[in-house]
């Protein structure tokens, strides 16, 4: 039964992974061009919440797969990576791009 699974479940999380690769990259290589270019920055913090969500569900849709071995634990390396990026890069754009006054 694990041959049977292990397809599906494989294309399920690379497609899942690939969706958490095309956010990152719009996370990670959208630049503002200042700090007055609030619309750019809401976007990118935007990506960068949803790189989080989408990172911890792929995490959560991978534990299962892996646990009834299904797949091999290598499966649980790309989802806390995003999920680590899209935090840092939040962080980031808060620490460099603060709230002014007005905002």
């Amino acid at each position: 039964m694990t041959g049977l699974l292990r397809g599906p479940w494989g294309v399920i999380l690379v497609l899942a992974n690939l969706l958490n690769a095309y956010i990152a990259y719009g996370a990670l290589m959208i630049r503002p061009q200042g700090a007055w270019d609030e619309s750019t920055l809401t976007g990118i913090e935007l990506a960068s919440g949803l790189l989080i969500v989408s990172g911890a569900l792929t995490g959560l849709l991978t534990v299962f797969p892996v646990s009834r071995r299904t797949l091999s634990r290598w499966w649980l390396a790309p989802p806390p990576v995003f999920l680590v990026a899209g935090l840092v890069r939040l962080q980031y754009i808060g620490y460099v791009y603060p709230m002014g006054p007005g905002g």
